[in-house]
């Protein structure tokens, strides 16, 4: 079962009838890492990994992008990674495929 993420979360109830007539199902987040802000957006490792280990609920979904910052070359969410991974393992939350979470 492919997912889609629309592009900054906006959809319409027609986009999501064209992403579903398409055979996918959309899937949103619940929390955004902020780590595409890079350090030119006041960001570093720690704040992401804070921003989203603080944020843990069950059933959470985090947004991450592990690109390169276009403005400082940053790639804050794939640094941060290890980290969010031990501190949420470390408060007893463990990792989904989110296609099983959807059937």
């Amino acid at each position: 079962m492919p997912l889609f993420r629309f592009p900054f979360g906006v959809r319409t109830d027609a986009d999501i009838r064209v992403v579903n007539d398409a055979g996918y199902v959309p899937v949103r987040w619940t929390v955004d890492s902020l780590g595409w802000k890079g350090t030119s957006g006041g960001l570093d490792v720690g704040a992401v990994t804070d921003r989203v280990v603080s944020a843990a609920v069950p059933g959470q979904i985090v947004l991450m992008h592990v690109g390169t910052n276009p403005d400082d070359g940053t790639t804050l969410d794939a640094d941060a990674l290890p980290a969010i991974i031990d501190g949420l393992r470390t408060r007893s939350y463990s990792f989904v495929d989110p296609v099983d979470v959807v059937r």
